[in-house]
């Protein structure tokens, strides 16, 4: 092996930006599902928050299963459109749509509403995954360089946290009175899909003049023995298996998170939403900032001991406020300022965005490291099936983080939120205490395993150089 440095098949700049953006749209749907849909559907549509969770999970179990799907799909289609773009064409109109109706449409007390629910998700998530699944299959073609795809998988980082942000921004400053206003949720539907629609049509509109120069697959077989057997030869590859398995503890982390961020600033420290609405802009510069400098920061050194080295400086700062707040309320003492405070704004303000960033700022390593593996696969099988790789750890991910999803329902469940004798007790009480105990708890472990498991990935700079350079991926001078 060698670290020598050699000129790998570079992405234009233009590539690298439009490539980028498509992360816009991930980013608007990620938040809806991970701020704002729980309590939407709970506290202002009244479902009980098991039930809601229940159809998080149904969805994620049926969407799952299309990702492996779509991703083989895409690994063999030959078309004069390429491979990933006839996905992305088509998921344009649906992914806007169904992001506007699962908002907008149902009222308090719909009898169908759960049935609704769990449909509307399914289309959103289905039409999703039509498009970040090619899209995320181009990067590893786009580029072969190992320090480049740092700035693939940055862009990416950072055009999602403006989608997401941005729409949290102007939600809470603008169209929310609170978190469970009716009304404002209305606005949010209409504009959360328009921007679905701009971020999923410039992508695919501006990297359609790459077809050309993308990989054109030899026709394969569908039978099901050499399916079988040909997917057996790709996953059995050590850091695939590593990254796999620590984003399957990974996944039951966001799914236990998804939604009850917003629940501890409504009921925990008691937040109006135009209170903290600046939050949602001093959060993504901050990640935008840290996430820039990704690829000054990785230039010649070693991505999984960066990546490392992150995620554990996050698990131990991350549970600092909520500890420290449960720590006051139990035992008398005044770590954390007081609900309504400037102190306490300032505190939750600079330790969310320094979390957000590092966090990040972390994914977009592993991202990175995920692309690096395409190579190695295709030095021992001879084909090229970004989209298989992605695809199949996603399929389980979404299973586990389905799992999470229901856990956090029955928290949300077992410590009071469905019970209408403790309604008065929701903003400081016990029951918002309970809650933050045992997340808290969980919280704090899945991070850690997840984290160990990175160290076991083995692919460094000089490892796929070599699987480049024995490929054929170096440009000629």
């Amino acid at each position: 092996m060698t670290d020598n440095p050699l000129q790998a098949h570079l992405a234009t700049r233009s590539t690298q930006f439009f490539y980028g953006f498509g992360s816009l749209a991930v980013g608007i749907k990620n938040n809806l599902l991970g701020t704002f849909l729980l309590i939407y559907y709970n506290q202002v549509l009244g479902l009980d928050a098991i039930t809601v969770s229940f159809a998080f999970f149904l969805a994620l179990v049926i969407d799952a299963v299309s990702d492996p799907i779509i991703g083989i799909w895409s690994d063999r289609t030959k078309s004069k459109y390429g491979r990933r773009h006839p996905f992305l064409y088509f998921s344009i109109i649906p992914f806007s749509l169904a992001y506007y109706f699962i908002i907008a449409g149902p009222e308090p007390g719909d009898p169908n509403l759960f049935w609704r629910l769990v449909g509307l998700l399914f289309v959103l998530r289905i039409s999703m995954t039509l498009f970040e699944v090619p899209r995320g299959a181009l990067a590893p073609e786009l580029s072969k360089d190992y320090d480049q795809r740092n700035t693939l998988a940055a862009l990416s980082m950072m055009f999602g946290w403006v989608g997401g942000a941005g729409i949290d921004f102007i939600a809470r400053y603008y169209w929310l009175d609170s978190f469970v206003d009716f009304n404002g949720y209305q606005i949010l539907a209409f504009w959360g899909g328009v921007g679905i629609f701009i971020g999923t049509a410039v992508t695919t509109i501006g990297t359609h003049k790459n077809i050309q120069d993308l990989h054109t697959p030899p026709s394969r077989s569908f039978a099901i023995s050499d399916f079988i057997k040909e997917t057996k030869e790709t996953l059995w590859n050590r850091s695939w298996l590593v990254l796999f398995t620590s984003g399957v503890f990974y996944a039951l982390l966001v799914g236990l998170e998804s939604g009850v961020g917003t629940y501890y600033n409504e009921y925990l420290w008691q937040w109006e939403p135009k209170t903290i609405a600046a939050w949602s802009l001093i959060t993504p510069i901050c990640v935008i900032i840290f996430v820039s400098l990704a690829p000054r920061i990785a230039l010649g050194r070693n991505k999984k001991q960066i990546t490392v080295g992150i995620f554990l400086t996050t698990i131990i700062i991350g549970p600092f406020p909520i500890a420290f707040r449960l720590i006051d309320i139990y035992y008398g003492t005044n770590i954390i300022p007081l609900n309504g405070s400037d102190g306490l704004w300032y505190l939750l303000a600079i330790h969310g965005a320094a979390m957000a960033s590092l966090g990040a700022l972390g994914f977009v390593f592993i991202g990175s490291m995920v692309m690096d593996i395409t190579e190695q696969v295709e030095q021992t099988t001879g084909r090229r099936e970004e989209g298989l790789l992605g695809t199949v750890s996603s399929f389980i991910h979404k299973l586990v983080g389905g799992g999470g999803v229901l856990l956090s329902g029955l928290i949300l469940s077992f410590s009071g939120f469905d019970n209408p004798e403790l309604a008065g007790e929701l903003y400081g009480g016990e029951v918002i205490n309970k809650f933050a105990l045992i997340h808290l708890i969980i919280a704090m472990t899945l991070p850690f395993v997840s984290t160990l498991l990175v160290l076991m990935y083995d692919i460094d700079r000089g490892k796929h150089n070599d699987h480049i350079s024995d490929l054929g991926y170096v440009e000629k001078d």
